[in-house]
């Protein structure tokens, strides 16, 4: 495993990372500890939770009612003009469904959640 401070890791973080991310040891000395360095798989599942605090049922039934809002919905030909477009399109922005009063789910945090890199 290389072994960098955080000085120098700062100074060129981008470069760690990539060597990280193609599978090189790569650790930040923190104090007394090692912190290393590698890649973490995310899924669609993870990141809902993380970010939104969507469980798996809640988000199968958000997929499923997209799946039906998108296989219903009618497709607007675009001629050239925006314009034209919306107007031969007439009311169909009326006919997608609109979230219901307190469908969404608060975020976790108030603030913008961040995966961490180093863990």
């Amino acid at each position: 495993m290389e072994t960098v401070s955080v000085t120098t890791a700062r100074q060129n973080l981008g470069a760690w990372l990539a060597r990280a991310a193609k599978g090189e040891e790569i650790g930040i000395i923190s104090g007394s500890q090692i912190i290393a360095l590698r890649p973490v798989v995310v899924t669609a599942a993870d990141y809902a939770f993380q970010e939104y605090g969507l469980k798996p049922d809640e988000m199968n039934r958000i997929t499923a009612k997209l799946h039906e809002e998108v296989s219903t919905a009618a497709a607007i030909p675009y001629l050239g003009s925006l314009a034209d477009a919306l107007a031969q399109a007439g009311d169909a922005d009326e006919k997608v469904s609109s979230p219901s009063k307190g469908s969404a789910r608060p975020r976790a945090s108030g603030n913008r959640r961040r995966a961490s890199l180093i863990t």
